[in-house]
């Protein structure tokens, strides 16, 4: 199995494919960047043009919990939200940096420190490759105090994949759901202890020099089958489905590629049901919301128009192996997300 400490090769170029491991540095710096008309780009904009973002998700039957921490140079912003499946509370906190001041996202997808703060809140991601693991700790002001780790198996496989995004670019994505999740979470006047039988978490790590105006679905689902067997699926359309998808469904930590998913969903409804399925046939699921998250950001170059649904999932996935697997109400995320930057 080939393993690259670095994304970007001798030459300046990215490594592309689906990687048996995760890429150990994304020295997005060596990139040998041009415009589309073959200009060398200046040191300034090969800074400001590279994004990243990394978001955090769990669910058991109690809560729904989700973070993100995002690094466009020209802005950088944190969000985090806590669901409550039995009384459908929810309570969701959003924080904008201009020029990423007081943030910075580590470029090791299994390494290094990643931090926001802004006034009253603080939020630190601390990642390690040996235990493969994750540990966010966040905290605003006297209504959050989060402490959160997710970890993997040793035997677990994470997706890694680096595809050619618009005529000069190129995104990496790492993602890994259906993951052991520990820790507690201080809600206003009460306390979430989270035990790692009874919940799970996932992960997506994502990078690149993307195009201009990005636009995606994407699904994940953490959960456990009849049999006890732990399942997770991550899918996605609109970024990476030059020559390789990211798509996949995860059975007791073994990934099983999916060829490309199509979402099926009224944008003048999204709490609405969801259609996903495979274009071979072998993915046929509907999403039901129980709640979302939403954000719109429109200021002079920048643009997000950003909805994240959690619910649940139906229906059949049928494996590379002939295994047909059925979903009946596992929890997880479904998303819309129109970008400009």
């Amino acid at each position: 199995m080939v393993q690259y400490n670095k994304l970007i090769n001798a030459n300046g170029q990215p490594q592309f494919g689906v990687f048996d491991h995760p890429i150990r540095e994304i020295n997005y710096k060596d990139y040998d960047y041009h415009s589309v008309m073959d200009r060398r780009a200046t040191s300034i904009e090969k800074y400001f043009h590279f994004n990243q973002f990394q978001f955090i998700g769990i669910t058991n039957e109690d809560i729904v919990f989700g973070c993100a921490l995002v690094d466009i140079k020209y802005i950088s912003n944190a969000f985090i939200y806590i669901f409550d499946r039995h009384t459908h509370e929810i309570d969701e906190y959003s924080f904008l940096q201009p020029l990423a001041m007081n943030a910075a996202l580590s470029t090791q997808p299994d390494g290094g420190k990643s931090r926001f703060k802004k006034g009253k809140a603080n939020f630190e991601l601390d990642a390690s490759e040996l235990p493969r693991e994750r540990t966010l700790k966040a905290q605003i002001g006297q209504e959050i105090d989060i402490n959160i780790t997710i970890s993997e198996p040793e035997n677990y496989e994470p997706l890694a994949v680096c595809t050619q995004n618009g005529y000069s670019g190129w995104a990496y994505t790492q993602k890994a759901p259906a993951l052991s999740a520990s820790g507690n979470i201080r809600w206003k006047d009460k306390t979430i202890e989270i035990d790692a039988n009874e919940t799970l978490g996932s992960y997506d790590w994502s990078c690149g020099y993307m195009r201009r105006e990005t636009a995606w679905n994407w699904a994940s689902l953490s959960g456990l089958l009849e049999d006890g067997r732990r399942i997770g699926l991550n899918f996605a359309s609109g970024v990476n489905e030059t020559g390789y998808t990211e798509n996949g469904i995860w059975i007791d930590n073994k990934l099983h590629k999916i060829g490309q998913i199509r979402f099926i969903y009224d944008r003048k409804d999204r709490y609405g049901q969801w259609k996903i399925q495979s274009c071979d046939g072998n993915v046929d699921l509907t999403f039901e919301a129980e709640g979302e998250r939403s954000e719109k950001l429109n200021v002079i170059f920048l643009a997000s128009n950003f909805t994240q649904l959690f619910g649940r999932f139906y229906g059949t996935i049928k494996t590379t192996s002939g295994e047909t697997i059925t979903l009946n109400g596992q929890p997880g995320f479904a998303e819309d997300h129109y970008a400009k930057w």
